[in-house]
């Protein structure tokens, strides 16, 4: 666990690493590493860095990558542009030559990952290193906040009647004051963002009975657009049948075999990055 300080207050933002193991077939522990860099989901609301400890616990065994989950502040006492400003200084210092150097990293080889809100924060977050970040994994991302949750249009199968309409306000008290006057911003809206300052390589995760499901289409629909004819990656998987957070209700509410599909691609996914910049990882 780490404590890295803000350079936009003075507060600490919280972080956990995870290293790898390594086994007779892995790289040489001189090797340096890639950096995968995981952002958890939540409306923007506080949570912890424990939430995506699944999910970076798999990557890290998986790939080999050292992986960094981080933590965030949240409305409704933090409105925009807290929870960004932390995750954008998170990122910042574990590209540092000291970072770096103390946990034996590649900078050339990173990735990242998100699940809902924690997709706009690593997108976001991206945006600042234009070409550097190779390849993002994106669960159910949240990548256009110019609408507020109850206008957002609804997929066929949506519930008729949402269990969870009453707490939608909370679930825009991060955005909710400062929309108006951050509309055309890509840093918010991720889906107006640059194609060139995006990650090179992007795979979308997305349930179709979820109201983000017509943002993330357009979105996925305008990269594959502007990328074609270029070497870059972008795909869209859709999973049917499946709710917003899908990833993590595995056999609650959601498909295990759904879930699993998920992960198990976006591993693939990952490694495949890795290997373009020379990390082959066989534990």
């Amino acid at each position: 666990m780490y404590y890295i300080p803000s350079e936009h207050g003075t507060h600490q933002i919280r972080c956990i690493v995870f290293e790898p193991r390594y086994g007779p077939s892995s790289p040489s522990k001189t090797k340096p590493r890639p950096l995968h860099f995981t952002v958890h989901g939540g409306a923007f609301l506080p949570a912890v860095a424990e939430q995506n400890a699944d999910i970076a616990h798999r990557i890290c065994n998986e790939t080999g990558a050292v992986v960094v989950s981080v933590q965030y502040r949240g409305a409704p006492r933090y409105a925009y542009p807290a929870a960004h400003d932390d995750v954008d200084d998170a990122l910042a210092y574990f590209l540092t030559p000291t970072a770096v150097g103390k946990f034996n990293l590649d900078p050339n080889n990173i990735t990242i990952s998100g699940l809902s809100a924690g997709v706009n924060l690593g997108l976001s977050a991206a945006q600042k290193y234009p070409g550097k970040i190779k390849a993002a994994v994106s669960w159910c991302g949240a990548v256009d906040l110019r609408l507020p949750p109850w206008e957002k249009p609804k997929p066929a199968g949506f519930p008729k009647s949402d269990p969870l309409a009453f707490m939608l306000p909370l679930f825009d008290a991060y955005v909710a004051a400062e929309r108006e006057k951050y509309k055309n911003d890509p840093r918010l809206h991720v889906i107006l963002a640059s194609v060139d300052k995006l990650p090179t390589d992007m795979l979308f995760l997305i349930p179709m009975v979820d109201i983000l499901l017509h943002e993330e289409t357009e979105f996925v629909n305008r990269l594959k657009k502007e990328t074609e004819g270029t070497d870059r990656r972008i795909e869209g998987v859709f999973y049917e049948g499946e709710l917003h957070g899908f990833p993590e209700l595995a056999g609650i509410v959601s498909d295990f075999k759904k879930a699993e599909d998920s992960f198990q691609r976006a591993i693939k996914f990952l490694k495949g990055s890795n290997e373009k910049g020379g990390w082959k990882w066989d534990s």
